[in-house]
């Protein structure tokens, strides 16, 4: 066995996807992200993505009297004008929803932004780019969740929408904008045993459920699924994917301690500790609750 394998990892056959290190690995390539796309969106035939770019920890960045930024986990175009964003989030907290119309609403902003420097919208005439002055592309957000969600959820896949109570009310379950949507993944709601996984989401969300047990994965007779597991087989990983997995491992194992021990240490101590296992300080700010900027402050005075 490889000798740099981290000791918690040993006798194990993957990384553990829902990590950061083993997020990107798994969906390290456009087949990855175009099958689990095209399947959570029910998308068939023509309607599939036929191109697609995408980027892990995409940064944006808006002034609004002082920088304001999210990072978000994958962010992906398609050539249909499309603006996605998938998000693995670990653990719950007392903004959740907050934090997804936050992220949508940058993801919004920056859609819109690009869409008014294309070459289609440069071409138009001064009369139709103000007709579509407000005209925004679709956006998707995908929130794969590692916990049970603060409402009720009976399966293990929802969306979210703009709808108007008025045609609820009068029997009509049909959103106001489709080109806004939300979709909403609870791990735990996710019961399948492998003999019963009959699609690609379904075996995109066994792997991210399963892989960090330990045994080997069955085949599910997807090829791209295959190539994405042998991507977070750690016989296959780098040594310098290992020692950052390594450290992302020793920086929760830090973060999980300073977070029991909440009661009797202070706030800035548990920053201090994770600026010190270079955890990015947007991460730091939402665990700890401490403001971005006293967060820099601490991280220039190290």
């Amino acid at each position: 066995m490889n000798q740099s394998i981290p000791e918690k990892l040993k006798g194990k056959t993957y990384i553990d996807p829902r990590t950061d290190t083993g997020f990107k690995s798994l969906f390290a390539s456009k087949d990855a992200i175009k099958d689990f796309v095209d399947g959570i969106l029910h998308l068939k035939g023509d309607d599939q993505i036929k191109n697609l770019n995408y980027s892990f920890e995409h940064t944006l960045r808006f002034m609004i009297s002082e920088e304001r930024k999210v990072i978000l986990d994958a962010f992906a175009t398609t050539g249909s004008k499309r603006f996605l964003n998938i998000e693995m989030q670990k653990a719950d907290h007392s903004f959740f929803i907050d934090r997804t119309i936050l992220y949508k609403a940058f993801l919004i902003i920056k859609g819109k932004h690009e869409m008014d420097k294309s070459e289609e919208f440069k071409t138009l005439t001064k009369e139709e780019k103000e007709y579509r002055r407000y005209e925004i592309p679709e956006t998707i957000s995908i929130w794969i969740c590692d916990f049970v969600l603060p409402y009720c959820m009976e399966n293990y896949i929802d969306e979210w929408a703009i709808y108007s109570k008025e045609v609820l009310n009068g029997g009509v379950v049909e959103t106001l904008f489709p080109k806004n949507k939300y979709i909403i993944v609870s791990l735990p709601k996710f019961n399948k045993t492998a003999d019963e996984v009959k699609d690609p989401v379904d075996a995109w969300l066994y792997v991210l459920k399963h892989a960090h047990e330990g045994e080997p994965l069955p085949d599910f007779g997807n090829g791209i699924v295959n190539d994405a597991l042998n991507r977070i087989k750690i016989e296959n990983l780098d040594k310098t994917t290992l020692n950052e997995l390594e450290r992302e491992m020793i920086a929760k194992e830090e973060i999980e301690c300073r977070l029991a021990g909440a009661k009797i240490e202070t706030r800035f101590e548990m920053v201090d500790a994770m600026l010190a296992n270079d955890i990015p300080i947007e991460k730091i700010a939402i665990i700890s609750g401490i403001s971005l900027d006293e967060i820099k402050k601490r991280s220039a005075q190290r």
